[in-house]
């Protein structure tokens, strides 16, 4: 007899196949929910990460690390649209970089909080 033909095979190798299923239908929800969740908590998530860079003072006013990061912020947000590109291009500085200061990746020198302050008091912007 062939085992087509049997049903108890038929039943076991279809039960076997629905078990395989929910499992991959779960773990496709799974990935689905967490990529979701990691986008939702994505800003959150970065400012609460400890930072190992130095909160040395960057300026003689004393500005520290997180203080220029947010008067970057600051700029970036109320002077050039939120754009990385534009903040870059106005600071004489690679994208690239500025995207490492936001992530608190790199340290911000002085240079580059001087230039911040004076792109602001020539645009109007209050950034401190």
């Amino acid at each position: 007899m062939d085992n087509r033909e049997d049903p108890r095979a038929i039943t076991h190798e279809t039960s076997g196949l629905r078990r395989l299923g929910i499992v991959v239908g779960g773990l496709g929800l799974g990935a689905i929910l967490t990529y979701l969740l990691s986008k939702a908590l994505g800003g959150r998530m970065q400012k609460s990460l400890p930072r190992s860079l130095p909160d040395q003072p960057v300026d003689d006013r004393g500005t520290g690390q997180d203080k220029a990061g947010q008067i970057l912020r600051n700029l970036r947000d109320r002077a050039f649209q939120a754009s990385d590109e534009r903040l870059a291009l106005a600071l004489g500085r690679p994208t690239e970089e500025v995207e490492a200061w936001n992530a608190g990746e790199e340290v911000i020198d002085d240079d580059v909080v001087m230039k911040a302050r004076g792109i602001a008091m020539n645009r109007g912007v209050r950034i401190e």
